[in-house]
């Protein structure tokens, strides 16, 4: 882009009889000519100023706006592979040539700049796709400034050279996040109905990536992070032939014969162990980027694998959960074959305790029942949790009619175990009504 002349250079693209046009840009360029915007512009008068729609707003996510903001700034291999696509209207363009085959030359009004500059001020180039990016972009952007702000303070009256270092890095860090490069994607002077359509067509057509393939990726990495280790211990943990998961989890790219695909896959499982490292989902993102030993805050009964990641014991995590699911297949037997395993080589779940809700609520009990084993010692034992899961040795895990194979049954089957094991709280215990809410739901 010649920012002198207000010029953007774009090779024509032409598809279907549709042509659109395809160029490269720094995001302190992009910033230039677009920003995010709620207003709808629908058309423009007679002096080409742009007349909005005041009842339609483009909102965005803020859960997604903030994801893009934590892997701008957290991540070190950050990109943006896929293009931003942008309308640019006939009222603002002044000159549009073909300089070279195929290479055109737009230049635009200076008013698209100067607009860009001011505080709601118009944008006149739209975007039709790729909102929460340029949102989230502009925010890490005002969030590094903001930083800058306080250390340059802070800075010019502190003797301490630490906050200096720490200005010098983030200013290396916002000139670095503005020379980032996107490609985009110009439609010239398109109608509200075709930008509907290019946003459908462009969504509609995605694969979301599965997450058992972007748990395998992390596993790949050479960096320590929650997700390698839960990884690593599934893949363990399937594999290890006196495991009790022995064979029984779903592997991405795994080929099964029909009827023999197990219904539990390797993306809960990791999920599930990355969910007893990490305080929540967001969390579990910046984790990945964190020393173990910054994961030393936050150690809770209800991250019970946090300590051990932190500390580098990921065996204890394994141990425990080999330890925990042995003594549920043993504990849950009828005539002397244990209602875990399979019963024959197919594996279609006959009973709760086949199914990934089974599975989920299982853990919700582990986690009640490591807020009062405190030792590790007693923690790595198979009788420990036997102990505890014998109480409800009598539950019929093969009454569908009570577990169904659905999302319900998880609560169901968890206030159960737990009211077997733990059958008086105390005057302010209300898990029986809570399981009966449950049954008639």
């Amino acid at each position: 882009m010649d920012n002198l002349n207000n010029t953007i250079q774009a090779r024509r693209v032409e598809q279907n009889n549709q042509e659109f046009y395809l160029g490269i840009f720094s995001i302190e360029q992009i910033l230039t000519f677009t920003k995010f915007t709620e207003r709808l512009i629908v058309n423009y008068d007679e002096e080409n100023k742009p007349i909005y729609n005041d009842h339609i707003q483009r909102k965005v996510e803020n859960p997604r706006v903030e994801r893009i903001v934590d892997f701008l700034l957290d991540d070190p291999d950050a990109l943006f592979p896929t293009n931003l696509v942008i309308a640019i209207p006939n009222a603002v363009i002044e000159t549009f040539e073909e300089t070279s085959p195929g290479i055109h030359e737009i230049k635009l009004s200076q008013r698209v700049f100067s607009e860009i500059r001011r505080v709601n001020g118009d944008v006149f180039l739209t975007i039709i796709d790729g909102q929460h990016r340029i949102k989230g972009i502009e925010a890490a952007i005002a969030k590094l400034e903001s930083e800058m702000i306080n250390l340059s303070q802070i800075a010019r009256s502190s003797p301490d050279a630490r906050f200096k270092r720490d200005l010098a890095k983030k200013t290396t860090a916002l000139q670095n996040l503005k020379k980032i490069q996107l490609p985009v994607t110009f439609f010239i002077d398109p109608t509200l109905e075709f930008q509907a359509m290019v946003f459908s067509t462009i969504n509609r057509t995605q694969k979301s990536v599965p997450q058992s393939l972007v748990y395998s990726l992390f596993g790949l990495r050479t960096d320590d992070s929650p997700q390698k280790t839960a990884l690593q211990t599934v893949l363990t943990l399937n594999s290890f032939i006196e495991s009790p998961f022995h064979n029984r989890i779903k592997l991405y790219g795994g080929k099964y014969e029909r009827n023999q695909s197990p219904p539990l896959t390797q993306a809960t499982m990791v999920k599930s162990i990355i969910d007893f490292i990490s305080t929540n989902l967001r969390e579990s993102e910046k984790d990945r980027f964190r020393e173990r030993k910054d994961l030393k805050v936050n150690i809770s009964d209800d991250f019970p694998f946090r300590k051990y990641y932190a500390n580098d014991r990921d065996t204890l995590i394994l141990d425990i959960m080999y330890s925990y699911f042995k003594a549920v297949q043993k504990t849950f037997q009828r005539d002397d074959a244990s209602l875990w395993d399979f019963e024959t080589i197919e594996t279609k779940p006959t009973n709760i305790l086949h199914t990934a809700v089974g599975y989920q609520a299982l853990l919700d009990i582990l986690k009640d029942i490591l807020k009062e084993v405190k030792t590790d010692d007693e923690r790595d034992k198979v009788a420990t949790y036997k102990s505890y899961l014998q109480k409800a040795g009598h539950i019929n895990v093969s009454d569908n009619a009570r577990y169904p194979f659905t999302s319900k049954s998880k609560r169901i089957f968890y206030l159960d175990l737990s009211l077997a094991i733990w059958p008086n709280k105390g005057p302010e215990d209300n898990r029986r009504t809570l399981l009966a809410e449950a049954l008639r739901q």
